[in-house]
């Protein structure tokens, strides 16, 4: 004969693998709708806070674009002439045959000054860059007595100091610019 027994509802013996993210997803479902659960409110903060860092990042690596300054002087060509490094030459002139202002730097990384002579078809200027230093020439004036090329082109001037000489293609530049007007030959 066959006994019976009651229906008894055992423990079971299988252990469940629930990922813990399973684990919150099914405490949120039961959650009332309007209140969020501790864990989907921290993804969430994480995942903006994460975005925030990112654009952050961006910007401050300068991968926003490029970014030009308005008071920038000088757009000119770089160039090197034995140890002086020649940086942003370029002239301004009104006009063809009016007279020109040398614009750049001149950068001496030696322990020496040095010479360099300067020169187009018609002038020579000879300027002392000393060691270790600069030679701006956007407040030490030159000036050619006339310039060749018309503003908007280039130019050809001549650098050498006594161990070695170059040639430039330079801009030739107006004051139709704004920061350029207060450097127009008068």
């Amino acid at each position: 004969m066959h006994r019976s027994t009651p229906h008894t509802t055992q423990p079971s013996h299988k252990t469940s693998h629930k990922s813990a993210r399973d684990v919150v997803d099914e405490a949120s479902a039961r959650a009332e709708p309007d209140v969020v659960h501790p864990r989907a409110h921290r993804r969430t903060l994480m995942r903006g806070s994460f975005t925030l860092a990112l654009l952050t990042a961006l910007t401050v690596t300068g991968c926003s674009g490029p970014e030009e300054s308005m008071d920038a002087i000088a757009n000119g060509e770089d160039g090197q002439v034995g140890v002086v490094e020649l940086r942003s030459m370029l002239l301004v002139s009104a006009e063809e045959g009016e007279p020109g202002r040398l614009l750049g730097t001149l950068v001496n990384d030696t322990s020496a000054p040095v010479e360099v002579m300067i020169s187009d078809p018609d002038d020579q200027i000879a300027v002392t860059v000393p060691a270790d230093g600069q030679y701006p020439l956007d407040t030490n004036e030159q000036i050619f007595s006339s310039v060749e090329e018309p503003p908007g082109a280039l130019t050809e001037i001549s650098l050498s100091t006594p161990a070695e000489s170059t040639t430039l293609n330079i801009p030739v530049l107006d004051g139709t610019l704004d920061p350029y007007k207060p450097y127009l030959p008068e």
